[in-house]
């Protein structure tokens, strides 16, 4: 009788320390993360090692550098394409809680746009790889100005193509 009390308890011990240190996690340095508690934001988390507790928590990682890539993006005026625009930005997360609660991917990318069209509003596309650094500096400006809101460090925009498209007549 002792002896199947001895098996079950030792099987049950063993099973209830491998769950725990599967709770255990590991954050590399180049990564930081949040932990969300019952579905719901509720700490930031800093590389290192961390305790979940089961069935309560679950960690969402992220990479702190990230590439936002646009590739050969149609800029429309009044329902007419103007512009093919290739750029990738660079920037790190900063408050993962403002990253997380907003798709700063998607905001980054009609911010872009906008200010693009904008842009093109007030100088046209003609000459405009001659006009390529000025347009950087607006959308660099018009970043810089949301990072706080959404908890960003922007880091580089590397502007690879602007080309003009030729209208149709």
């Amino acid at each position: 009788m002792f002896e199947y009390i001895y098996v079950i308890s030792l099987l049950s011990f063993t099973f209830l320390l491998v769950f725990l240190l599967t709770r255990i996690k590991v954050i590399p340095t180049t990564k930081t993360g949040l932990v969300e508690r019952f579905g719901v934001y509720y700490k930031p988390i800093t590389p290192g090692f961390h305790f979940l507790i089961p069935f309560v928590d679950r960690m969402v990682v992220y990479d702190v550098n990230r590439y936002l890539n646009m590739n050969r993006e149609i800029i429309n005026i009044d329902h007419d394409p103007r512009l093919s625009l290739s750029l990738q930005v660079q920037y790190k997360i900063i408050d993962e809680k403002d990253f997380h609660e907003q798709n700063v991917d998607q905001f980054m990318q009609k911010l872009i746009i906008e200010v693009t069209k904008g842009f093109i509003s007030n100088f046209g596309t003609a000459n405009i790889s001659q006009q390529k650094v000025a347009l950087v500096t607006r959308i660099k400006g018009a970043i810089r100005e949301r990072e706080l809101e959404w908890g960003i460090e922007f880091v580089d925009l590397d502007l690879l193509m602007a080309t003009e498209i030729p209208t149709m007549m």
